[in-house]
């Protein structure tokens, strides 16, 4: 069997996201919590790349769809949650370290689960996606580190606790957008300008709004599809019963 060189090109992409992984646990463990942050960020752009590279170069395999995976738990799991750990964590005991932990366990929880579901929703993604789940902590901690709402209002417990709540969406059946299939206009262009401009003027709080705003629509969505759903029936037993 004759090796494609080429074959190697978007496992350097999935490989360097591994590596900026470990480089933000790196400075994260030295109190370097920007430089931690943005690594996150990076690897992500990474990660979003290995694929379309794959896929141009027609080299996409099931060992890079697995090496994807678990350069994800690295870059989306650990990385996240020893930021986490070291930024707020460690100064909580069991709960701090109980909670990073459990970053880690659903992220690679949620993982397989996508690996392994014959459902496919091109439009959906069931469970909060790993990577919007770290680059969400990632952003609370960019924000506490520019406004330092921490010590001034004493949220530890809401940060531990939203990425708490983060955590348990990955492995929940709540569905999420993918935005995959988005159908570009000039509408949609100009609306992606705009935002580019305001990300480009406050990054860090614009970013935080929209993936904060993300993780909420998936929760108020699931609320009202619930009620809903319980509306309905109770309506169909009252029908059933006249």
């Amino acid at each position: 069997m004759k090796f494609n060189p080429l074959f190697i090109l978007p496992n350097l992409f999935t490989a360097g996201s591994i590596f900026l992984g470990i480089l933000s646990v790196v400075y994260a463990s030295k109190a370097n919590f920007e430089m931690a942050c943005w690594l996150i960020l990076l690897s992500m752009i990474l990660d979003g790349l290995d694929g379309r590279v794959a896929r141009l170069t027609n080299t996409a395999s099931k060992f890079g769809v697995e090496f994807d995976s678990l350069a994800d738990v690295v870059a989306f799991g650990v990385a996240p949650a020893f930021l986490l750990y070291f930024y707020i964590g460690i100064d909580y005991g069991r709960l701090g370290t109980s909670i990073p932990a459990l970053f880690v366990i659903f992220g690679a929880v949620r993982l397989a689960r996508f690996n392994i579901t014959s459902i496919s929703e091109p439009n959906f993604f069931i469970g909060l996606p790993i990577p919007s789940a770290a680059v969400i902590v990632m952003l609370w901690i960019l924000v506490d580190l520019k406004y330092d709402f921490i010590k001034t209002y004493h949220y530890e417990y809401l940060m531990l606790g939203g990425s708490f709540i983060v955590s348990i969406l990955m492995v929940s059946n709540i569905r999420y957008p993918s935005f995959k299939k988005i159908q570009w206009n000039f509408k949609s262009f100009i609306a992606v300008i705009l935002l580019l401009g305001i990300i480009y003027i406050s990054p860090q709080e614009t970013l935080c709004v929209l993936m904060s705003s993300y993780v909420i629509y998936g929760i108020v969505r699931w609320i009202i599809i619930v009620i809903k759903m319980r509306f309905h029936t109770k309506s169909n037993q009252r029908s059933n019963g006249a």
